[in-house]
């Protein structure tokens, strides 16, 4: 996976100090660059609120003391009154997701289930309290109803912990990452800008690459980076799709803290929401933006391609998945993944919405089969929900660096000594095989690297001669790349079964570097 390799250089300091604690939940040109944020600009803000299937919500539910009150001053009449006797066991407790939220109200009821007497006050006080519950939950996804943590309800003590080791270590990165820098020759421009995520409360870091002429540009390219990495460390590959598709790419830099109990990291179901969120509608978030980068009102294409490496590629799919839901995929012209991985099976879930009427190409660029890319998960996934289809390639002596290539020399080899080293013509052919799949998509061509399954291919690059083999693969042995790939595999399987991957229900950690 995407510089997994510094969550396993953390996860030793992380589980030396959680140990004993349970888990969470079960449920497995830099000269040229310049920061300008999309808040400090005259425009109103541009956040909106707006129904999501998962995704999380800005509001909160409101207190409900008031309700408990009128339950506690309803039963103390009621015993005075001493209405005609009826029987308490018809009435129902709803098992709703908000009950953590309530605990007064359920004490009510459990003393108006062992007092008969008092049955008729239990119903005048739960009918408005349903009722209240009812019309909030109408209005917001039930995955997405959570309060901050106050008391009983705070969050487990490997969440606070982790997310402190996981926020440290992304800020240090992003630091030591610096700014985006452009390969020699470059015609594109880049700037840096922030980005408001829709539906959570996170401004992040966004990359702006502009080709030489952006008024012509043929379309937008999301590109999101993997688990612990951020956008500079993609600079080289994004410039390269900028200028050799003539599109528009933006690289936000995500979170990688997997602890987050509200789910808002580059895993989470709510973090695909609020992608494809950025896509929908008047699309205000990323237009602010983009303006805020280039420094004037900038107007983006309407067709746009998502591009995502290694747990990015599970975002970007399954952000495309929910874009059926709120119009966005009208404007979807496919998805190319850089050797994605899948750690929470979404994978089927968003092929399958991606069907039919809403089918839109997804195509994937594999190393060989083994520990960073989970064993080759994502092309299995691929096959089995479009057999038969043209799904993408393997690259001979392909690793999972190949697409990712950036300006730091330091961080590039360290990544390449973790998850083992690229050839130079895989790294390489990354690049011709997604530039043209791309161009296919946004043009509704056939030019780019196709062919019959286990073909073998040859593909001339400057550093050489690639070789790729179509999908499905021809082996189902995973090979071995470094010296401890036989230590990653429990290692990663270890950290991700503390992976928040949907809010936990009234609990928060507000941890921030």
């Amino acid at each position: 996976m995407l510089a997994l390799g510094w969550g396993v250089l953390v996860v030793a300091l992380w589980m030396g100090l959680t140990v004993g604690v349970a888990p969470a939940q079960a449920d497995p040109g830099s000269g040229d660059s310049t920061t300008q944020s999309a808040k400090d600009s005259d425009k109103p803000s541009l956040r909106r609120d707006k129904p999501a299937r998962l995704g999380p919500r800005k509001e909160k539910v409101r207190r409900v003391d008031d309700i408990a009150t009128r339950a506690r001053t309803a039963l103390t009449g009621a015993l005075d009154r001493r209405p005609t006797l009826r029987t308490a066991q018809s009435l129902p407790r709803p098992k709703l997701s908000t009950k953590r939220l309530m605990p007064e109200i359920r004490k009510a009821i459990d003393v108006a289930a062992e007092k008969p007497l008092i049955t008729g006050a239990v119903d005048r006080i739960a009918t408005p309290g349903r009722t209240l519950i009812a019309d909030r939950t109408d209005k917001v996804p039930t995955a997405a109803i959570r309060t901050r943590a106050t008391g009983q309800d705070s969050a487990p003590l490997v969440n606070i912990v982790g997310s402190l080791v996981f926020n440290v270590v992304g800020a240090a990165l992003q630091v030591f990452s610096g700014p985006p820098a452009l390969p020699p020759g470059s015609t594109v421009t880049v700037r840096t800008s922030t980005l408001d995520m829709p539906g959570t409360d996170q401004t992040v870091r966004a990359d702006w690459y502009f080709p030489e002429d952006p008024d012509s540009a043929t379309g937008v390219i999301y590109l999101q980076h993997g688990f612990m990495a951020t956008g500079p460390m993609y600079s080289y590959t994004a410039a390269y799709l900028a200028e050799s598709t003539n599109s528009i790419v933006v690289v936000p830099t995500l979170s990688s803290n997997l602890f987050d109990t509200d789910g808002e990291w580059i895993g989470g179901e709510p973090m695909q929401q609020s992608v494809a969120d950025l896509f929908a509608e008047d699309r205000s978030e990323l237009t602010a933006s983009a303006s805020a980068a280039a420094g004037h009102p900038v107007t983006l294409p309407a067709k746009f391609v998502l591009v995502g490496h290694s747990l990015g590629g599970m975002l970007v799919t399954g952000a495309a998945g929910r874009m059926v839901e709120n119009g966005a995929v009208d404007d979807l012209a496919g998805i190319v993944l850089l050797d994605a991985v899948d750690t929470h099976n979404d994978m089927p879930d968003a092929l399958d919405q991606l069907s039919g009427a809403n089918y839109r190409p997804v195509l994937l660029i594999s190393s060989e089969r083994y520990v960073w890319n989970r064993n080759g998960t994502v092309g299995d996934e691929l096959q089995a929900a479009r057999p038969g289809q043209f799904n993408g390639v393997m690259l001979v002596g392909g690793r999972h660096i190949d697409g990712m290539t950036g300006g730091n020399p330091i961080l590039q080899f360290a990544e390449y000594f973790i998850a083992g080293f690229s050839q130079p013509q895989n790294t390489e052919a990354v690049k011709t095989i997604s530039a043209g799949w791309i161009n296919d998509m946004f043009n509704g061509t056939d030019d780019g690297i196709h062919g019959e399954p286990q073909q073998s291919i040859d593909i001339p690059t400057s550093a050489g001669t690639a070789t790729a083999v179509v999908l499905p693969f021809t082996s189902a042995d995973p090979v071995q790349a470094t010296p401890w790939d036989g230590l990653v595999g429990p290692l990663l399987d270890a950290l991700f079964r503390y992976a928040v991957y949907e809010p936990l229900a009234g609990q928060s950690v507000a941890i921030a570097v």
